[in-house]
């Protein structure tokens, strides 16, 4: 983004008054306000003021549009400088393999990214997949001013367990690294805990239907009635 004034005679072409250039996504947008009036009716000094206040704001509105634009590829686009398998579909936030709460094991984590400091929000025991997402998402949000709307959208958008198994078979083939297995126990702890409900449900459904659970109720309520009396 750039404005420029050029005095009379400083340019071959002839032109005196404001130049302004911004671009955009690669797109190069610019205007031109001259300062040679239309007509001698018009006084110097208002035409001047008139198109220095012009030049003004078509800076600013390019200089709006601009942060717009950088503000949704934020939000909705990895950065270029994103290692493999670490993105999360928008900037700010990567997924992490490393050195956990405590120096003796390994786990995954998300890193809130920002001027070259990192916060590790780390999948453990303490913290499962999605309140570890949580704690990211929301210090993402803080950190990097991101409109509540846009944070709460993006709480939703939970990485699935397995980003983290692409990122460990990545970093093992071709970072040197050697994580074992283990290293995903708690990536995946929900996801067992929710197979796990799921299969309790489906075999309790086979084994008492709704006429036998009002039986057992009635049962209960006799016996409940006898031993009253």
């Amino acid at each position: 983004m750039a404005i420029s004034f050029y005095e009379k005679g400083e340019l071959s072409s002839g032109f005196h008054g404001w130049r302004v250039v911004a671009t955009i996504r690669g797109r190069r947008f610019q205007k031109y306000f001259s300062l040679r009036r239309p007509n001698t009716r018009i006084a110097q000094e208002l035409w001047h003021q008139y198109q220095e206040t012009r030049a003004r704001y078509y800076e600013a509105r390019y200089m709006a549009r601009s942060a717009a634009i950088q503000y949704l590829d934020f939000i909705n686009k990895e950065h270029s400088t994103t290692r493999p398998h670490r993105g999360v579909g928008f900037c700010g936030v990567t997924l992490g393999i490393g050195t956990g709460r405590t120096t003796s094991s390994e786990v995954c984590y998300f890193s809130v990214n920002k001027r070259g400091a990192a916060t590790k929000f780390y999948i453990d025991e303490q913290s499962s997949l999605s309140q570890a997402w949580k704690g990211a998402v929301k210090h993402w949000g803080e950190v990097h001013g991101i409109r509540p709307k846009d944070v709460s959208q993006k709480l939703t958008e939970v990485p699935h367990p397995d980003r983290f198994k692409t990122l460990r078979k990545h970093m093992n083939d071709h970072e040197g690294q050697d994580f074992p297995a283990s290293v995903l126990h708690h990536v995946y702890a929900e996801q067992r805990g929710q197979l796990k409900t799921q299969k309790v449900r489906e075999t309790t459904k086979e084994r008492l239907e709704e006429d036998e659970l009002l039986a057992m109720y009635a049962n209960l309520e006799r016996q409940v009635s006898e031993y009253r009396s």
